[in-house]
């Protein structure tokens, strides 16, 4: 007796096998989205947006980040009416190649989110996993 699996593919290239037994899913799927976000600093605040996000951190894009290993708070606009604050630990600095005259500009940075409560991990995990459907979804309406 063989079961007939289903596969999907994830927007990061990943497969997630789909059979009427088990569904297999990852704790943290990082999804591609952009939600707003700013940028609270020593120097004042910056805006950007997410380009990656998980319950553990995030890849967000902005101009001027904050130092490696710099700890700052993040405010992540999640819909208009709710937002999630976190305080975060900038992991790596992300830049452009080196342009004609050699100039190199930092492009954003990826955090990891630093005493994030279980209700806010929750609620972040929610969100990623509502998006993440609908991205199935609409993958599977196209074939």
């Amino acid at each position: 007796m063989s079961v007939k699996a289903v596969r999907y593919l994830t927007p990061l290239g990943g497969i997630i096998m789909d059979t009427p037994m088990k569904t297999k899913t990852h704790r943290n799927m990082s999804i591609v989205a952009r939600y707003p976000v700013t940028v609270f600093t020593a120097d004042g605040f910056l805006d950007g947006v997410t380009q990656l996000i998980n319950s553990r951190g995030a890849l967000i894009r902005c101009r001027r980040p904050p130092r490696q290993h710099e700890t700052t708070t993040i405010r992540i606009q999640l819909s208009k009416r709710e937002s999630l604050v976190v305080e975060a630990e900038v992991m790596m600095l992300h830049f452009s190649e080196p342009s004609e005259n050699q100039e190199v500009v930092p492009l954003g940075m990826v955090v990891r989110f630093k005493n994030l409560s279980s209700v806010g991990r929750k609620r972040l995990r929610s969100v990623i996993a509502k998006h993440y459907a609908k991205k199935i979804q609409r993958m599977t309406d196209r074939n």
